[in-house]
């Protein structure tokens, strides 16, 4: 399911640069169009042929860039920050684009016009260059920095909060149905203290990062990182639908422990975790003036944060209330164990919870 999930992932990749590059010829094709007008004071309007022509150079051009970027460039840029990376990839844009751009053109030459006796390769080659090249030098620096902008503003805020931003979908607060999950790192403190906080960060690094495969792959949000925890969400349907929240708990601790040696080896520490469940109604808003944020508002949250924080004293690495509990379908529980803990009062809570530990039947 992880190679899906990355397949996937590269193929959403592929689609937003290759449609970036076609939108990006359509709109080179419109400039000499309005130029056309204002030099000559006539529409200059192209035929069919020239519109599909722009389609498929903008088709191969996206498409070439979008395999090296997914095959090679994002794992170079991987570890840089956001404004080397946005260079880098800028760069290399221009540099695929432009050798895409000799290739489709020497290919042009060679099954078009020189099968019906037009220009010979080496006249189209001069032409090219000592034309058209000079703009596009100018024009895809500028294509290559919007793609990559917008591209490295929304891995870095979340593809769901961007699209909510730009919706304007929590402009308005309102209320949602939503399920938490609270993931808490284990003996942090004392672990901060032993390795030096800059190794402490660099351990939350790789943490971080391992968490982000599975939270993908269950349809998640990342709503907060908190210290050395990473809160979670889904709206209930997709938490609830084949236990995802449940599930990609288990993934997340499978796949820390199946690096358990590399964290080991670097950090003379074996991340562990705890996690808290629990779902319900809250209140889903914009806050904030210079930087604004969506946030979640109510009991549910709360109630989940300490839900997470009861796991120590019980003896429990992921503990749930019974309210999402009963939300699971009945015929996927079987595939687990589930334990009743007990009916205890939280903190800052009226009313008792009842909650439940949860294990994988071997």
């Amino acid at each position: 399911m992880r190679r899906v999930v990355s397949l996937s992932r590269n193929i959403k990749v592929a689609v937003w640069i290759i449609f970036g590059f076609m939108m990006a010829f359509y709109v080179y094709l419109a400039f000499f169009a309005l130029l056309g007008q204002v030099s000559h004071g006539v529409i200059n309007t192209y035929g069919v042929l020239t519109v599909i022509r722009f389609t498929i150079i903008g088709f191969f051009v996206g498409s070439l860039v979008a395999v090296v970027d997914v095959l090679l460039l994002s794992r170079l840029t991987r570890n840089l920050n956001f404004l080397f990376t946005l260079c880098a990839n800028t760069a290399a844009y221009v540099i695929l684009s432009l050798l895409a751009l000799v290739l489709f053109v020497s290919g042009e030459e060679f099954f078009i016009f020189h099968s019906a006796g037009g220009f010979s390769l080496e006249s189209r080659l001069r032409n090219f260059f000592a034309g058209e090249f000079l703009i596009l030098l100018i024009y895809l620096p500028f294509v290559g920095f919007v793609l990559n902008s917008f591209r490295l503003v929304v891995q870095r805020v979340g593809v769901k909060n961007f699209w909510n931003a730009v919706s304007g979908r929590y402009h308005v607060p309102h209320e949602e149905e939503r399920v938490f999950m609270f993931l808490d790192m284990y003996r942090s403190t004392a672990i901060a203290e032993e390795i030096g906080h800059e190794e402490y960060h660099n351990l939350l690094h790789d943490v971080f990062n391992d968490v982000a495969g599975p939270v993908a792959m269950y349809g998640g949000e990342v709503y907060q990182y908190v210290g050395d925890s990473v809160v979670l969400t889904w709206s209930i349907p997709d938490g609830t639908r084949q236990m995802n929240c449940i599930n990609c708990c288990f993934d997340i601790l499978e796949r820390i422990a199946r690096k358990a040696s590399e964290y080991e080896k670097r950090y003379r520490h074996v991340p562990q975790f705890k996690a808290g469940f629990h779902a319900g109604k809250v209140t889903a808003g914009e806050v904030g003036d210079e930087k604004v944020e969506i946030v979640f508002h109510g009991d549910t949250v709360n109630t989940a944060a300490r839900i997470q924080g009861e796991c120590e004293a019980m003896g429990e690495t992921i503990l749930l209330s019974e309210e999402l509990l009963f939300l699971f379908p009945v015929r996927l529980l079987k595939n687990y164990r589930t334990r009743f803990k007990g009916t205890i009062p939280l903190r800052g809570r009226v009313s008792r919870i009842s909650l439940y530990s949860i294990d994988k039947l071997s």
